[in-house]
């Protein structure tokens, strides 16, 4: 079927439009308001060790509680205004975690001997605070999903981070 070159214009510009709109829909919000899922991510820790093909890179997660057992963090490439979303990272009690199919658990590592080994660090805590969050993401599961390799002009496939160790 031959499109007519009005009709392939109109495709562009709509496709255009769209790109547009979610490119200005992407930005990371501006003080979200209490009732938005964007809500909360305040807690900034980085850490390395998050992506398979390059471990030394620092990846800027920003953290929120979802319940008392689980928290998600946002990846970020920087913690410029115009870092990339390059993945997440979810974090479960030890509860949730022994309830894991075993084919399931490899995919998870353990905070308290991964913490150490990914140099994590709190920038905007002071020492004593940021010893407190250590202390209660200890005893936690993570699992590491990542969405846009940096590096890539987009985000091609995903990939899970590997654990670096387990209890």
């Amino acid at each position: 079927m031959k499109m007519s070159r009005r009709a392939v214009l109109l495709m562009v510009a709509v496709s255009l439009v769209i790109v547009v709109g979610i490119a200005a829909c992407a930005r990371p919000p501006q003080g979200a308001p209490p009732d938005s899922p964007a809500f909360g991510y305040t807690l900034h820790i980085d850490a390395i060790k998050h992506i398979n093909d390059d471990p030394d890179r620092v990846v800027h997660h920003y953290v929120k509680a979802i319940s008392d057992e689980i928290s998600q963090a946002l990846l970020y490439d920087s913690d410029e205004p115009n870092a990339r979303l390059i993945g997440i990272e979810t974090i479960i009690s030890p509860r949730i975690y022994t309830a894991l199919p075993e084919d399931e658990k490899p995919n998870w590592h353990y905070h308290k001997t991964e913490i150490p080994m990914v140099n994590a660090q709190l920038p905007d805590l002071g020492e004593k605070e940021a010893a407190a969050v250590v202390a209660k993401l200890e005893d936690t599961w993570g699992k590491v999903v990542i969405i846009w390799k940096p590096g890539d002009p987009a985000p091609m496939g995903f990939s899970i981070t590997r654990p670096q160790s387990t209890p």
